[in-house]
């Protein structure tokens, strides 16, 4: 028997090993499974486990059966293998319970570990958070613009720096108001609202709505409005965005701009001129009713078109051809200069011959390039007629004044001569005994003559004066001047009675021609002429600041005042009754007067009669 109990448990130690071979490798496997799956290893363990001492209990029954062992002694086995399988469950429960523990508690440690590393991250990340959102935020209180945020019931939920500014009210007293009260009462008007409420919705956007506000202070301001949807992060519509920015100036600008183009378009089209404006490859932008008026052709057969190719073109081929076009065009762009006025002569389409003068100007751009080409026509036609009509004019002129300056030779040499033997015969017959009747009449005739040779040497003076260009000046003293008219004249005056004093004490020095002489002789003369016998002539110099005032006294009859401007222009005293002698004298006088750059005039003498006066420059004339 105890053969068989050896044999039993020698085969059951075999048995034990291969089965404790089994277990060692299944909780070798257990261990590795705990580690990698805890939770799926722990559901079907136990059902493993049980499968196990099935198998074993099993297996001693076989080898029982086999070895013909008794059952008690098989049983008896079975119980030890019980026995131990009790055993190592409960040591398997307690290394289990153990085993957990410790990852259970390492577990909890990595797990804290790793909340606090992701509570450190949440933090550092919310940190960052509200640095980005105080620098946005900075970002949209420091814009210019004006950024207003409503609700989907209109009421402002927000109001930056810059909508303080542009509509001049805090963000306190708006903040929750309706955001339509900041707009104009015709951008609130209910269509419109609608409309453009429909557009947003639809779109998402809207950009560049142009009105006009009245701030608080009543200033009005234009400004541009851009609506956005303001959305969720879940995508739903909250409420509206709207970035306004003040265009004032832009928009007065653009007035100003817009004005100045009416403006230059204007007096484009106003100018009588013909105008052609090119780009600068030669395309025909824009020509003005003057050049259709000049021409005879019409804007609309020539703009958009090239010059270059006028030849093509019915309606630009006479007056392109004429002006020159294709040279003057090239030049123009590639030398960057002005060209002309030059002349030339055109054919207009009703047969019509006119004259023509063109300039060309480039207009620059930024950069200095010829950008533009801008040709100016002017329609010459009357004036050439004019022109050609004054060379006639001064062709007839000028033959006048030969005929003039002959008649005066003529006057002066061949008609001088004949009086002279008139008067040299009257003189010889003077010394004849004559009747009373006769020496009248030859005095008569003595005194006629002498008066012809005056008026003869005064003619010729006045002619010779007219037609100097250019006159010499030298430095004279006015008043010896005068008192050399003044002794010259001085017989001439006693013949009548009448006596010449001179109020010309000191020096008068001026720059003067001595056709000077002949002012003062020809007032002297006429003071003695037109002055009643036994009275007085005085003539004088006064200082007159910048000029000399010289003066002749006379106690004649006066000049009436009507007559006091006309009485020095040549042949009116001719017209005018009760003014003696034909003026070519006083004519005389103020053209030698101008030439110096002064001035002579006549008033009343308050005792009686008339005071001509004389003012010439101290300084040289001219």
């Amino acid at each position: 028997m105890g053969a068989v109990i050896l044999e039993i448990i020698s085969v059951a130690g075999l048995m034990a090993s291969l089965v404790m071979a089994s277990v060692l490798a299944f909780f070798f496997r257990y261990f590795q499974r705990y580690f990698e799956e805890p939770e799926e290893f722990r559901r079907s363990y136990n059902l493993v486990l049980l499968f196990l001492v099935a198998l074993i209990l099993h297996s001693l029954h076989l080898i029982g059966t086999a070895l013909d062992i008794p059952n008690e002694h098989v049983f008896e086995v079975m119980a030890v293998f019980l026995l131990l399988g009790v055993i190592f469950q409960a040591t398997r429960r307690a290394f289990t319970m153990a085993v957990t523990a410790d990852i259970r508690r390492e577990e909890k440690a990595r797990r804290i570990a790793e909340l606090t590393a992701l509570q450190k991250e949440l933090e550092k990340t919310a940190k960052e958070l509200s640095e980005t959102k105080d620098f946005f935020n900075s970002i949209i209180e420091s814009s210019a613009d004006a950024i207003v945020a409503s609700d989907n019931d209109k009421r402002i939920i927000y109001f930056s720096r810059g909508a303080e500014e542009l509509f001049e009210r805090k963000a306190e007293e708006v903040l929750g108001k309706n955001v339509l009260h900041l707009y104009p009462k015709d951008a609130l008007v209910k269509e419109k609202r609608l409309e453009r409420s429909r557009k947003l919705r639809k779109k998402g956007v809207i950009r560049n709505i142009a009105m006009e506000i009245e701030t608080p202070s009543g200033k009005r301001k234009n400004i541009s409005l851009s609506l956005s949807l303001l959305r969720d992060e879940k995508g739903r519509v909250r409420g509206t965005v709207g970035v306004a920015k003040d265009v004032t100036r832009e928009v007065k600008a653009a007035e100003e701009v817009r004005y100045l183009k009416e403006l230059s378009d204007r007096v484009f089209e106003g100018i009588p001129e013909g105008l052609i404006l090119m780009d600068n490859e030669f395309g025909i932008i824009s020509v003005n009713r003057g050049f259709e008026r000049i021409t005879g052709v019409r804007r609309e057969d020539v703009i958009g078109k090239n010059a270059l190719e006028y030849m093509r073109i019915p309606e630009l081929e006479g007056v392109f051809e004429a002006m020159h076009l294709k040279q003057k065009v090239v030049m123009v762009k590639y030398s960057g200069q002005s060209l002309g006025p030059t002349e030339f002569t055109y054919v207009s389409p009703e047969g019509e011959r006119k004259v023509f003068t063109d300039y060309w100007t480039p207009l620059f751009d930024e950069d200095g390039e010829v950008e533009h080409i801008l040709v100016i026509i002017r329609d010459m036609t009357k004036r050439k007629a004019l022109e050609e009509g004054l060379k006639e004019q001064a062709a007839r002129l000028k033959r006048s004044n030969e005929l003039k300056d002959m008649f005066t030779d003529i006057m002066r040499h061949d008609l001088l001569n004949p009086i002279g033997v008139i008067r040299n015969y009257v003189e010889l017959i003077k010394d004849e005994e004559l009747p009373p009747l006769a020496r009248k009449s030859i005095e008569a005739i003595s005194k006629n003559a002498a008066k012809a040779v005056e008026m003869i040497e005064n003619a010729s003076r006045l002619a010779k004066i007219e037609n100097l260009q250019e006159i010499e000046f030298e430095e004279r003293d006015l008043g010896a001047m005068l008192k050399e008219a003044v002794e010259v004249l001085k017989s001439h005056g006693e013949k009548k009675g009448i006596t010449l004093v001179a109020e010309a004490d000191g020096e008068y020095p001026a720059m003067v021609n001595p056709f000077l002489e002949d002012v003062f002789s020809n007032l002297l003369s006429n003071a003695i002429k037109y002055s009643p016998e036994k009275t007085k002539v005085y003539a004088g110099i006064e200082d007159a600041g910048k000029s000399w005032r010289a003066f002749v006294k006379d106690q004649g009859e006066g000049v009436p005042d009507q007559y006091k401007e006309t009485i020095f222009t040549r042949f009116e005293r001719l017209k005018r009754e009760g003014v003696k002698g034909t003026g070519i004298g006083l004519a005389i006088v103020k053209k030698i007067v101008e030439m110096h750059r002064g001035r002579v005039w006549v008033e009343d003498n308050p005792g009686g009669g008339s005071i001509f006066y004389v003012e010439i420059p101290k300084e040289p004339a001219g």
